[in-house]
């Protein structure tokens, strides 16, 4: 069997045997967002000399089953508590749930299998092996998110192997808040027009930000005051909740929105309400290689979640800003943490854009040409909806 030993934590598709070489470590925590698993290294920094051993891994890169019984050969069988996030319950990740279940009954390890999102899963709480109040509690730190709590996850997760150990209980993290606002002025005194930038939650949670750091600064650039959200979905009611708050005290000119998926009720669309442009932009989930050499550009996935489904709310597809990139390898935890890397053309291109449909947007109607762009093609449906 063709076996790949790995040396980047980016998987642009495909299920190839991995070997992920690693050690093995008294906490083992397996996760499919990168942004989780930067987040999980950055608390392990903040623990002390002497703490449990942490092992992080990414699920991407155990999606062949000689992958999962290398890892569990090598690294998961000395383990003694083993913590597994699953969006998408054990239909996504079957093989190893099974083989993880098999592994815990067979070294006595703690096994926790907890859901991706937020809700409770009944079916994958029934297969781990810690009680039911520690799944609980474990979910919930999770489920709350932010660096506090991670920190303080690790720290819970410690107390089970090892009872002198001290842990702290939850902290409150928003689930939308204010991330970035540019100074206020007059109306008239300097800015041209206002922004209001709209990002996931997790992108903050991992310590992400970088993308969103250099295009809020280019749209100011461009004489836009700006104002940068984070949210943990445009569907979540308290998220829309603050967004209403926000633009009834700070109507917007432009919209820049780096969530995915799609609202799909007008109803609940707080951005399509603003009755101004929303240009949509996508953190891309694969590499710059991968992107340029592939002859579709993104990949299935972002093209999917970040540009086909969007659009369904009428946003204005804008680019990618950013792509996966390896940014370190984290000793402690032998991982290679994955961030996103800012492609500085295309955030420029962004800001540009953003300021041309504002001024669009001030310019007087009889001043506007208007052109329509009727598209046909060498077939005999070519004219439908023409």
């Amino acid at each position: 069997m063709h076996l790949l030993a790995t040396t980047t934590g980016v998987v642009d598709g495909g299920a190839t045997a991995v070997d992920l070489k690693q050690s093995p470590g008294d906490i083992v925590i397996l996760s499919a967002a990168d942004s989780e698993i930067a987040a999980l290294a950055l608390a392990c920094d903040q623990l002390p000399e002497g703490a449990p051993s942490l092992r992080l891994a990414n699920l991407l890169q155990l999606q062949h089953n000689y992958s999962v019984d290398l890892y569990a050969e090598q690294t998961l069988s000395k383990a003694k508590l083993i913590i597994v996030r699953l969006l998408g319950g054990k239909a996504y990740w079957p093989y190893g749930v099974d083989r993880l279940v098999e592994l815990a009954q067979q070294t006595g390890a703690k096994l926790a299998l907890l859901p991706g999102g937020t809700e409770h899963d009944t079916d994958l709480q029934a297969l781990s092996t810690v009680a039911p109040e520690t799944w609980e509690q474990l979910r919930d730190f999770f489920a709350r998110g932010g660096p506090a709590n991670i920190r303080h996850l690790l720290q819970f997760a410690a107390s089970l192997i090892d009872a002198s150990a001290i842990f702290q209980h939850l902290e409150v993290f928003d689930s939308c808040s204010t991330y970035y606002s540019s100074p206020r002025r007059r109306p008239g005194d300097g800015w041209s027009g206002r922004a209001a930038l709209i990002f996931y939650r997790s992108v903050v949670e991992g310590g992400q930000t970088a993308p969103i750091d250099a295009l809020a600064k280019l749209l100011e650039a461009q004489g836009l005051e700006t104002t940068a959200i984070y949210v943990s979905s445009l569907k979540d009611k308290t998220c829309q909740s603050f967004l209403r708050e926000h633009f009834k005290t700070y109507p917007a000119d432009v919209i820049i929105n780096a969530t995915s998926f799609a609202v799909g009720n007008p109803e609940q669309d707080v951005l399509a309400q603003q009755y101004c442009p929303v240009l949509q932009v996508t953190l891309a989930g694969s590499t710059e290689e991968h992107w340029r050499s592939n002859t579709a550009g993104l990949a299935e996935k972002d093209l999917a979640m970040s540009v086909v489904l969007p659009e369904l709310d009428g946003r204005i597809f804008a680019g990618v800003i950013s792509f996966k990139a390896d940014q370190l390898w984290h000793e402690r935890t032998e991982c290679r943490i994955v961030t996103y890397k800012p492609v500085a053309e295309r955030i420029a291109r962004v800001a540009e854009l953003a300021a041309n449909w504002v001024k669009l947007r001030a310019t007087q109607t009889q001043d506007k040409r208007i052109a329509i762009v009727l598209a046909n093609y060498p077939n005999k449906d070519g004219r439908i909806a023409n």
